[in-house]
């Protein structure tokens, strides 16, 4: 099992043209969606970037180079007032992704964000035998710890009050988890000195403050 600290890369947000998207779904043509998202990106000379899989706009942060993270920099702060940053300076939109015999299983959902790490950071200190909800987005997903295993649900939209049944859909070792959990932080925390450096280099004010609410970190 493997985690995977991820921003999503909207391909509307870094294009120039109006390229006409794929009329099927991501699901049914996988290959048109990425054609698609590279078009789109490739105007912002992205196109080095590789999602982590086929049709999605998930990446890995460990595996964007200087000058694409300069690009997503300047897109995220464009028209963002910066005298007053820490009201409109957010977190870039991702996620945790987890991985089990190199398969993605889950993945953070719509307005998930890189923050939600510490979401996951708190798995190790809840109650035991005890379903507890865990933010990645909407649909969200339930957990609960049990001799020693970290139970997953599905994705829901449910609350843990309207749930009358909640299945395992995985189930992972504890401290193989909570062990990923913190390579994850230490990812995320280099993260945010390579936001910090190239925000010094553009001679930004208040870069590293700027950074850690960029990378999610508190």
């Amino acid at each position: 099992m493997k985690l995977l600290n991820t921003i999503e890369i909207e391909p509307w947000d870094y294009t120039e043209n109006e390229y006409e998207s794929p009329s099927v779904s991501k699901v049914e043509n996988p290959k048109a969606w990425s054609d698609f998202w590279y078009k789109c990106i490739s105007d912002s000379n992205l196109q080095n970037l590789q999602p982590i899989e086929l049709g999605s706009y998930l990446v890995d942060i460990n595996k964007i180079g200087e000058s694409e993270l300069k690009t997503i920099i300047k897109k995220e702060l464009k028209d963002v007032d910066l005298s007053d940053f820490q009201e409109y300076v957010g977190q870039i939109i991702g996620g945790i992704v987890v991985l089990e015999n190199e398969k993605i299983i889950l993945e953070p959902t719509c307005c998930g964000d890189i923050s939600d790490i510490q979401n996951w950071e708190e798995v190790g200190n809840a109650e035991l035998n005890k379903w507890t909800q865990l933010w990645i987005g909407h649909p969200w997903i339930f957990y609960k710890r049990t001799d020693n295993y970290i139970a997953i649900s599905d994705y829901t939209d449910y609350n843990l009050e309207d749930f009358k049944d909640i299945s395992e859909k995985h189930k992972f070792s504890e401290q193989e988890l909570l062990s990923e959990i913190k390579i994850s932080r230490k990812s995320q925390i280099e993260f945010e000195n390579r936001i910090s450096k190239i925000l010094n280099q553009m001679e930004i004010n208040n870069a590293n403050e700027i950074a850690k609410l960029m990378a999610g970190n508190k």
